[in-house]
């Protein structure tokens, strides 16, 4: 059976602020994700992150296992943690940053683990973030 999790926290230092850090986490989660079978999106915005993750429960139990001894996030919050019938993610990894405007758009000033999941998973499964049905 596959599952979907949605985790908020709040990101370490310069994590998910500059393209090094961005870049180290991407790669990392490319190659897990990959090995995995699971499909993953994530934002950054301002000092906090998203993942919304999709996959078996076992690997999926191992992801959070790892996300929870991460230094790189404080505060980890599991919004939603479901079973589902069917994938929204295909890809191993999708970034998503948002613009202060954007920001101002879809969040309304709430910070992210403020968001409603259902907001958020909408939010992190789009194709494209300036569609009107993204909105969190």
């Amino acid at each position: 059976m596959l599952y979907r999790v949605l985790i908020v926290s709040e990101t370490v230092g310069g994590v998910g602020r500059s393209t090094g850090s961005v870049v180290d986490i991407l790669g990392a989660s490319e190659r897990n994700n990959r090995r995995d079978a699971i499909g993953s999106a994530m934002l950054f915005y301002e000092g906090q992150a998203a993942i919304l993750f999709e996959g078996m429960r076992a690997d999926v139990d191992r992801l959070l296992k790892r996300l929870f001894a991460d230094p790189r996030h404080r505060n980890l919050q599991i919004l939603a943690d479901r079973p589902i019938v069917q994938r929204r993610l295909a890809d191993p990894v999708r970034l998503y940053a948002l613009s202060p405007e954007q920001g101002a758009e879809y969040l309304h000033g709430r910070r992210l683990e403020e968001v409603q999941a259902e907001g958020l998973e909408r939010l992190l499964s789009c194709d494209k973030l300036r569609m009107s049905d993204c909105a969190a």
